[in-house]
């Protein structure tokens, strides 16, 4: 069985700071795991946190685990999504901090809620 870790995009490794050397000693002290996997993005080391999350402490994001290649494929495409929604989310949230018409204001205001419905539902059960 191959576990590979899954990113939607994957440029060159990077080298590690002093920055992120000490970010990863604070993780290990607040009781995270180093993994024995790197970020396939960046090539920095996993760590496992307590609440079981597998997280990038250079990208700053959780990095998903899958057994096979069709999972992969399913995980690459709902982070796509995720990403999309999320971009999505903070342009309809500026055009509502900009907005005085209240007509505008609920129409933005209920397409965010559409947004974070299916924002919510990417996100596994458990």
């Amino acid at each position: 069985m191959t576990l590979t870790a899954i990113y939607p995009y994957a440029p060159d490794y990077i080298e590690l700071t002093d920055q992120s050397m000490k970010e990863m000693a604070e993780m290990l002290r607040q009781g995270a795991k180093m993994l024995s996997m790197s970020c396939p993005e960046c090539g920095t080391p996993l760590f496992q946190l307590k609440n079981g999350e597998i997280f990038c402490p250079h990208e700053k994001r959780e990095v998903k685990i899958v057994k096979d290649g069709d999972d992969a494929e399913k995980m690459k495409q709902d982070a796509t999504l995720e990403q999309t929604l999320q971009s999505k989310l903070k342009q309809l949230q500026q055009r509502l901090e900009a907005s005085t018409e209240p007509t505008e204001i609920k129409e933005l205001a209920l397409t965010i809620i559409v947004l974070l419905d299916a924002l919510n539902r990417l996100k596994p059960k458990g």
